[in-house]
């Protein structure tokens, strides 16, 4: 999050994290999943063989995504194209024929926030301006094989909720050429998770609670005493790191659905 978006952020700096208050959830998800040890390796391993994350790569299918995305890279310059059954969110479709011009599709309008990532048997296309994104899987081609009219597969009760709002993210996009700020809103907790975030990142550093509870909660916590004497404070520190390491643990993928 640092401005060539390939450095760990510093916790201590509220800047590496301000782009996160707009983002979605699944980029969140994706800010906990770089952090992960064996996400790390894996990908490195991958990344350094020559594997691009233009392609699906079945190691990846363990951390919840198609392809390897490399882990230096986080919000806003991270593009994670996420599993559909980790993900919910994603739209399915298929070429139909077309009956008028308006319902066809062209992708180069979106160029700018699209990028393809290619499997031996399926097409995976990611919209994302690094904020937002949108989800759609295809057959080969089907979204770079020139103009197509799409077709929509949603299915289901509970399990048509996710298609559905991807499809009207994506319909908007396509008419607007931006991300609908109504159907891509502000998640409510994000200030929280980017504390947990910061907690994170501080144990990682090898800050203890106190050095977290003055620089995230309060200043005079430096002083002798001050678990007697601000013990809300204390308390607040002790579950932002209980609920950081859950979150480490696995506990993000949460934020997925």
């Amino acid at each position: 999050m640092q401005a060539s978006g390939r450095s760990d952020p510093d916790w201590r700096d509220p800047r590496d994290y301000a782009p996160l208050l707009d983002a979605d959830r699944a980029l969140f998800a994706w800010e906990w999943l770089r952090r992960d040890p064996l996400y790390r390796d894996a990908a490195w391993a991958a990344l350094g063989e020559g594997r691009c994350a233009g392609a699906t790569d079945r190691r990846a299918r363990p951390f919840g995504l198609v392809a390897f995305e490399a882990p230096e890279l986080g919000v806003p310059h991270a593009r994670p194209a996420w599993r559909a059954d980790s993900y919910p969110y994603v739209l399915c479709c298929g070429r139909r024929p077309l009956s008028k011009a308006t319902d066809r599709f062209e992708l180069a309008p979106l160029s700018d926030v699209a990028k393809i990532v290619r499997g031996a048997g399926a097409e995976h296309l990611l919209l994302c301006d690094g904020l937002h994104l949108i989800r759609l899987d295809g057959d080969p081609g089907l979204f770079t094989g020139g103009d197509a009219c799409l077709g929509y597969t949603i299915a289901g009760l509970e399990s048509a909720a996710g298609p559905t709002l991807a499809l009207r993210r994506f319909l908007a996009l396509c008419s607007t050429g931006h991300f609908a700020r109504s159907l891509h809103r502000r998640e409510v907790r994000a200030r929280r998770w980017i504390l947990m975030l910061r907690a994170c990142d501080a144990l990682a550093s090898g800050a203890d609670q106190r050095e977290i509870a003055q620089l995230l909660f309060s200043p005079t916590v430096h002083r002798p005493g001050w678990r007697a004497r601000e013990p809300s404070v204390r308390s607040q520190v002790q579950r932002l790191v209980r609920s950081a390491r859950c979150f480490a643990a696995g506990g993000y993928r949460l934020l997925l659905r």
